[in-house]
């Protein structure tokens, strides 16, 4: 025996180095492929990215390109601006025309012109999935440790019914925690300017706001937990990208039903393991909670006198619970603690991210416009008005002075944040599908477009459009405050950062729209207003350029902004 374990020991490296060079040298191939690879797509449908090479070496071109120049692909193809002469001519989505956008990571993306959305909002999931799209782009059967294996997942109805309906009760909170958090990251000092990293306070600020409402005190105020979480939020992307690179039988296997690492092939324990071990330790602070509520619901206290009013839970975990028991027939699995522990870190990633994102978007883009300082004191005296102040709030006693009603007098402050999301979204696409007929799809100009395609519209294309948007590549912060957004059919285009259109896709539009949008525009708005109110910001000459990598787009990660708490 201790023969055969000597020779294990001996062998092991070697094992597992083949294995290492085996899986390297079958991702080389793969990649190289895709490089060169049509992805079975109609020879009629022109890409864009070729340039004079043409055929297959073109394919590598623009594959290359779109890794970290996306912008220079989704403009040769949708129009040549007024500010980019020297591009090719080849304007399909202008021309009403189809293109093919190489997009190397995980495969070419059919790029049809905005006269089609029409057509592409018409057809049933069946044949198109937005939410195959979802999932791919964040690889989610992998980086959320098989968190939705029930079928039918649980956000958007405790989205909808919870956090959207019932926005009003958590008003309050929401206040408090954003207060306690810009004098926490942003300081109180009314004489001195000071700089702030503007990404990592702001990260830190919707993190506790966000967990405030799922989890409330003291969790939002744990500072062991929220870096936790907020480290969970930076990984996740960054694994979803190296994850995409690798073939389909080296990730793990997402028909498996177990949230560990167990099942996973070769790729999986690599590039998931610094997010599973960060959900685990996530875990340890909110399983207790979880088996405490469970516990309760199997065995009642029945020491307490009958007319003691129970506690009555409002947060994540109790949402989930109630959740799972008001389906006709309870399925357990749904009760697993480390699932809901699992869904809860799908959540605060699903709230957190992209919010964040558009905040420090925002105030960057506030930042670096010539009026600044006159932006700031619009939204400042929209906020007293509607809102009032800590000490003497504008609303009727016993209402929250941040309801959904004062949130939507806010137009100053809604716009600000709609201009940013139109001119510096955080991500480039504004609906694209994925073709689930296995028969595939024929398309508006006739061409046959195989199962597993990607099909649909530029969202960063259309909001940059001057025939949409005049003077579309600045930044106006009240553009939409002016009913400056456009027409369709006649009729004046919504001006709400909520609103959804054909000329404003920022969280999709159509049926399958960001479901969590009403709560993070009303956390957005609290936010910002709160800055505006508390806060002067010294204007910057220039503003930081967004990072691309593929179609994930980042803000200034490390940049600072210097700030100053006004004098009340």
């Amino acid at each position: 025996m201790a023969t055969v374990l000597r020779t294990i020991f001996v062998a092991a490296p070697m094992i597992v180095g083949t294995a290492v060079i085996f899986a390297l040298t079958i991702t080389s191939l793969h990649i190289i492929r895709r490089l060169f690879s049509n992805a079975s797509l109609p020879g009629s449908l022109p890409w864009v990215g070729e340039g004079k090479y043409g055929n297959r070496l073109g394919r590598v071109k623009g594959n290359l390109t779109s890794a970290l120049h996306l912008t220079k692909l989704l403009d040769e193809g949708y129009v040549k601006r007024s500010d980019q002469q020297s591009l090719p001519s080849n304007q399909y989505s202008k021309n009403d025309q189809t293109y093919v956008l190489p997009y190397f990571i995980n495969g070419p993306q059919v790029v049809l012109p905005p006269s089609q959305i029409p057509w592409l909002m018409e057809q049933g999931e069946d044949v198109l999935s937005q939410e195959h799209v979802n999932r791919q782009f964040l690889e989610a059967d992998y980086t959320f440790f098989h968190a939705n294996m029930v079928e039918g997942s649980v956000h958007p109805e405790i989205i909808q019914h919870q956090l959207t309906k019932k926005m009003n009760g958590f008003a309050d909170d929401i206040v408090d925690e954003v207060r306690a958090c810009l004098e926490d990251y942003w300081g109180t000092d009314t004489e001195e300017w000071h700089e702030v990293r503007v990404y990592d306070t702001l990260l830190l600020v919707i993190t506790r706001m966000s967990i405030r409402v799922f989890m409330g005190l003291p969790f939002c105020r744990d500072e062991t937990f929220l870096s936790i979480c907020s480290n969970f939020i930076r990984k996740v992307a960054l694994a979803a990208a190296a994850i995409s690179l690798f073939p389909e039988f080296l990730k793990p296997d997402p028909e498996k039903e177990a949230l560990t690492c167990e099942n996973c092939r070769i790729v999986g324990p690599i590039f998931t393991i610094f997010d599973y071990i960060l959900y685990r330790r996530c875990s340890r602070f909110i399983m207790p909670v979880i088996q405490e509520r469970l516990n309760r619901l199997r065995k009642p206290d029945t020491d307490k006198p009958p007319l003691e009013d129970p506690i009555v839970h409002n947060d994540y975990v109790q949402w989930a619970i109630d959740h799972a028991l008001a389906r006709p027939v309870v399925n357990p699995v749904e009760l697993d603690p480390r699932l809901i522990a699992a869904r809860f870190a799908v959540l605060a990633f699903a709230a957190i991210q992209s919010s964040v994102i558009t905040l420090t978007n925002a105030i960057f883009d506030l930042a670096a416009s010539p009026t600044c300082a006159e932006s700031l004191a619009s939204m400042r005296e929209e906020v007293l008005r509607e809102a009032g102040t800590e000490d003497e709030p504008a609303t009727a006693e016993g209402q929250p002075a941040w309801s959904k009603t004062v949130l939507s007098r806010m137009t100053h402050v809604d716009s600000a944040l709609r201009e940013s999301l139109r001119i510096n979204g955080f991500i480039e696409r504004g609906i694209m599908k994925m073709v689930v007929a296995p028969e595939g799809v024929t398309i508006p100009d006739g061409s046959h477009i195989p199962c597993g395609t990607k099909v649909g519209v530029s969202g960063y294309s259309i909001h940059h459009d001057e025939a949409n948007y005049t003077d579309a590549m600045r930044y106006d912060a009240f553009r939409f405050a002016r009913g400056q957004g456009g027409v369709e059919g006649g009729k004046k285009m919504p001006q709400g950062l909520i609103n959804t259109s054909e000329k404003f896709m920022s969280f999709s539009h159509g049926s399958h729209a960001c479901p969590g949008r009403f709560f993070a525009t009303n956390q957005l708005k609290i936010a910002l207003g709160h800055i505006a109110l508390l806060y002067d910001i010294e204007p910057i000459p220039e503003r930081p350029a967004n990072k691309w990598l593929f179609g994930h787009i980042a803000p200034p990660l490390t940049e600072t902004l210097r700030v100053r708490r006004r004098k009340m």
